[in-house]
């Protein structure tokens, strides 16, 4: 692959390669003493006391599926983005960004109606990290309500045009947190029924999906999904099995599934992926040993082995792939 998008993928006729879906924020990384504590309360007192007054734009850095979209993008891919972006300063922060990685501006999922009120703001993540490196989370998705944004009830046209133009879309388990579960399933089905590859990651929050109408609209998005992701403590929420095969084996034989592809992450052990089509598959990599900065950015390096699964639903050789996700692990 390269940047310029001269690397011989094979084009899709769509407007755009890949759609990341939700999940849009930015992440504010504030070095502290000490942790904070557990205790709920407390981190709702600290994520009121960090919003109030939030440190200089140096901290700042996109998150969350931003990050896959930047990698798509460096990678050559024609990168477009559905989401909610807050007309703040941190949207108009996120929106310089994602346009300087020659990512398509942010189809708007909020109404313009809602302009003005209190959901008309950017999503934050405070990335807390002490001297150690050790770190932890502060966000709105810790707390609630949820879905952050339920005062949008439809998928706006012009999101639905952009769901059409897709060869792929990809989400992650937050999409849940942010938006209703009806309107998750519609805009799944609108990419689906348009002929998008759909790519899940079930993410932390699989735990908060065991049940209910939350494990419903789980399954209804693994069921859709062509390529699901989980790492190894994911794989056992989703499917209640502790071994990574048998798991990844359980997620490709759920009934009327079209998932063909299931990986599933090893942490120093690597990564294991399992193919349906034409049979059952099980690959495996070992991990690769990598420095403690690149462990520390775990995120967008898990976004990134996204864009090479996407890849290989262009062709790409398998093998590369799975070398990927060993690197991913270690």
């Amino acid at each position: 692959f390269s940047s310029n998008g001269s690397a011989g993928l094979c084009r899709s006729s769509k407007q755009h390669d890949v759609i990341g879906l939700s999940n849009l924020c930015v992440d504010i990384v504030i070095p502290v003493q000490q942790l904070p504590a557990a205790d709920p309360d407390a981190r709702q007192a600290l994520l009121q006391q960090l919003t109030a007054a939030p440190p200089d734009e140096q901290h700042w850095e996109l998150g969350g599926n931003c990050n896959f979209m930047i990698a798509a993008a460096r990678m050559g891919m024609r990168v477009g983005s559905i989401g909610h972006v807050g007309n703040d300063v941190y949207g108009r922060y996120m929106d310089r960004v994602l346009q300087e990685e020659r990512i398509a501006a942010t189809t708007r999922i909020m109404p313009a109606a809602l302009s003005g009120t209190e959901l008309d703001r950017t999503l934050l993540c405070f990335v807390l990290v002490d001297k150690e490196g050790k770190h932890a989370f502060c966000s709105r998705y810790d707390f609630g309500p949820w879905p952050l944004l339920g005062g949008v009830s439809t998928l706006p046209p012009c999101v639905a045009q952009v769901l059409c133009s897709t060869a792929a879309v990809f989400t992650n388990g937050f999409v849940f947190d942010e938006l209703p579960l009806e309107l998750v399933k519609q805009a799944i089905y609108t990419a689906s029924n348009a002929g998008a590859a759909v790519l899940f990651d079930p993410g932390p929050r699989a735990f908060t999906m065991k049940s209910g109408s939350r494990r419903a609209a789980l399954d209804m998005l693994i069921s859709l999904s062509d390529v699901v992701l989980m790492t190894e403590e994911e794989a056992v929420e989703v499917t209640g099995l502790a071994d990574p095969q048998a798991a990844a084996e359980a997620v490709l034989a759920r009934p009327n599934c079209k998932t063909e592809w299931c990986v599933v992450k090893l942490g120093g052990d690597g990564a294991l992926l399992v193919t349906k089509s034409p049979q059952i598959e099980v690959h495996r990599a070992g991990a690769f040993k990598v420095g403690a900065a690149a462990r520390a950015a775990a995120t967008p390096q898990l976004q990134l082995l996204f864009v090479y699964m996407f890849a290989v639903l262009l062709g790409v050789c398998m093998h590369g792939m799975l070398c990927c996700c060993a690197r991913i692990s270690s």
